[in-house]
Order: structure tokens, then C-alpha cells, then sequence
């Protein structure tokens, strides 16, 4: 696109003789004839990409017009080419300390004009250039932080519960995501397991889930139920994800070492899988809806045996939604046979195997979604 020039000159001979050349050049023009009219036509219009600007004129000189030009954001970064018959370096000065860019004394040769225009928009196209990638940089690294601050709330911590495996991992479809997982130890000796997923992606997503994180973290610490702890977590979260338009979906579960049970509340998140040792996987359905759909929800509470060589994967739907090359979702069969295949495998191993096999389909499909994923199996 061509760039834009405004002319702010009060002989109007100067102005058009000024407007032609610069149109023969393929710039695009505009004119005022005093300081006043020029500002109303900056401040109302698109900014041009640089002015030429007589320094003496009625009403308001330019001195004072480009003082005025500096109070804007907007208007600050133009450059400004001042035009005048003074000659003595303490109106140069004067231009410079009022933010002009350069200073042209009349007459002037036209050539002389065209060469300090091309110039200043080549270093003002730089500045803009260089501008951009600093903010594209400063951006990158308050991301970068953020996925450290993420990573660090994802907590898997067995404390001295030793007679079950437990491995997590979490991988964002961008720098920062929607997943979640925690695992620590509860003060009655029981494990607390939570995996959630809110929905979208990306930094909005990531930001809901520190409040769950949070919340989560306070209920499982003194609520000695699961199917409770997500009814009550579902009741402080629900106005705030009905105000910004989110769901969440969660598995909260609580292992026993004294019993080896796992009992668990799954607020529609997607599959978790149940393999006895030596028996056919099994799905472990929903026993309510995802959080923020109804303020009043209620969870059930299912308990099943985690004794050694049980085992449960939960994972997230980036799973089953991944896709292939040729459209083809991964789905919760494909998913289901993957970790079957592996179920005699130490947990992570059967991590590393499920993920390998997720891969492998995908191929060089970009990913879509976060991907979560934790893998409990009972041991001696």
C-alpha cells in the first residue's frame, strides 16, 4: 500500500506544487492550510505515514502543532518534516525539541524533498518492524513464564503411599492449556487424584484452570468424599465459568492403600478405562455432568478394587479426538485396545506406550487439543 503524506502548508500554491510531485511518486496525499484544521483531520482520521509541516502559519504555528501531535499515542510515532524559511539553528532546535524528524529551510529542491521522505518512512518501517518483534518477543516470554507457572501446579506426588504406581503427563496443544492434573496425598493417608479439562485452549483455558487447580486443591484437602468435594467444587466454580462461558470436566477420585480401592466422582470427563489384572478393560463412566451446567448438580460415588496389577488410565478427549492425516479420529476404541495391549506394563511404561501408539496414528497432524493423561496400577 502506498504510503500517506499530509501537507500542512498555508500558500497554497506551495501545498498543490507539493501534493503533484509526491503523486507522481505514488503517494497518497492530504492537504490543511493551518495548524488548526490539520489536528481535527489527525485526530478524526487514519494517521498518515508522515507530514510536512510549515513552521509559520496563522492561528497556531507548526512548533506548536507538533508539540501537540506528541500527546497522542496514536500521532506521536509520525514523523515530521518541518518546512520554513528560518534558517538560524535555534529554530532547528526548537523543531527538534518539539518532535520534529527533520527540518527542510525554503526554498527547497523537490529532489532534496522525495529523498528525506523515502528515508524517514524506510526508518520509521523499521522502527514499526523492530517495534513488532520486540512486543512478539516480550509476548513469547510472558507465554513462556505462564507454561512454567502451569507446569509447576501439576503436581504428582504419592508421599508414602507406596503399593500403587501413579504417572501423569500433560501435553498442551499450545504453550499453555486447558488440562489438568493432581495428585497428593490427603491428610487421612488417602491419595487424591483429580484430572480435568476446561474447555478451549490456549491462555484463556489455561487461566480457568489455576482457579480449579486452586479450589480443587482446598475441597480434596478437607472433604473426605469425592462425589462431595466436586458437588461442593461445582457450586463455588458454576458463576464464575457460566461469566466467561466455560465447562469443565473432571475425574476426582481418592485411593485407599488400607482398602486398595479407588473411589472416584466422574463429572463427564471423557474415557477412563478399568483393566483387573488378567480381565478385560472396562470403561468407568460419568456419574454426573460437567462442571458449570447447573449450579444445584449432584455427583455419584462408584468405588472399584485397585489391588496389584489393576489397573486405571484417565485421559483426557485430546485423546480420542486427535486426528490423522485423512481425518480419522483416534477414538476411545483405538485408545481403549492401546492401553489393554499395554495393561501388564509398569505405569509408565503403559504411559509411554499409549502415547507412542497416539503418535504414531497421528502422524504429522498438527495437534488440536490438550492431551492428558495418568496411569494408576496397584503393586505389592
Amino acid at each position: 500500500m502506498a504510503a500517506s503524506i499530509m501537507v500542512v502548508e498555508d500558500d497554497i500554491s506551495l501545498r498543490d506544487w507539493v501534493e503533484f510531485e509526491l503523486a507522481v511518486e505514488g503517494y497518497q496525499v492530504r492537504q490543511a492550510g493551518d495548524g488548526l484544521t490539520a489536528l481535527e483531520m489527525l485526530r478524526t482520521n487514519v494517521p498518515p505515514d508522515l507530514i510536512l509541516l510549515d513552521v509559520q502559519m496563522p492561528g497556531m504555528d507548526g512548533y506548536e502543532v507538533c508539540s501537540q501531535l506528541q500527546l497522542s499515542p496514536a500521532l506521536a510515532a509520525v514523523p515530521v518534516i518541518f518546512l520554513t524559511a528560518r534558517t538560524e539553528l535555534d529554530d532547528k532546535l526548537t523543531g527538534f525539541a518539539a518532535g520534529g524528524s527533520d527540518y527542510l529551510t525554503k526554498p527547497f529542491r523537490m529532489v532534496e524533498l522525495k529523498a528525506r521522505i523515502r528515508s524517514l518512512l524506510r526508518q520509521s518501517q523499521l522502527n514499526r518492524s523492530r517495534g513488532r518483534q520486540e512486543e512478539q518477543d516480550r509476548a513469547s516470554a510472558e507465554l513462556e513464564e505462564a507454561a512454567i507457572i502451569q507446569r509447576s501446579l501439576m503436581s504428582c506426588n504419592k508421599g508414602e503411599i507406596n503399593n500403587i504406581e501413579a504417572v501423569a503427563a500433560c501435553r498442551p496443544a499450545r504453550a499453555v492449556g486447558g488440562d489438568l492434573y493432581d495428585i497428593h496425598p490427603r491428610p487421612d493417608g488417602r491419595l487424591s487424584i483429580i484430572e480435568a479439562d476446561v474447555s478451549g485452549k490456549g491462555m484463556p483455558a489455561a487461566m480457568v484452570t489455576a482457579t480449579v487447580r486452586t479450589v480443587m486443591r482446598e475441597i480434596t484437602h478437607s472433604i473426605a468424599s469425592p462425589a462431595v468435594a466436586v458437588t461442593l467444587a461445582n457450586r463455588r466454580l458454576y458463576d464464575d465459568l457460566s461469566d466467561v462461558d466455560k465447562l469443565v470436566t473432571m475425574f476426582a477420585a481418592y485411593y485407599s492403600s488400607e482398602n486398595r480401592t479407588l473411589t472416584y466422582a466422574n463429572a463427564g470427563h471423557s474415557l477412563v478405562v478399568y483393566v483387573p489384572h488378567g480381565a478385560q478393560p472396562e470403561t468407568l463412566d460419568a456419574t454426573g455432568v460437567p462442571i458449570g451446567i447447573f449450579d444445584d448438580a449432584t455427583f455419584d460415588e462408584v468405588t472399584v478394587r485397585l489391588a496389584e496389577g489393576d489397573v486405571v488410565v484417565i485421559c483426557s478427549d485430546g485423546f480420542p479426538e486427535a486426528q490423522n492425516e485423512a481425518d480419522e479420529l483416534f477414538g476411545y476404541e483405538r485408545l481403549t485396545n492401546a492401553i489393554a495391549q499395554g495393561a501388564h506394563l509398569a505405569a509408565e511404561d503403559l504411559r509411554q506406550q499409549v502415547i507412542s501408539v497416539l503418535d504414531q496414528f497421528v502422524g504429522n497432524c498438527e495437534q488440536s487439543d490438550d492431551q492428558t493423561i495418568i496411569v494408576l496400577r496397584g503393586r505389592e
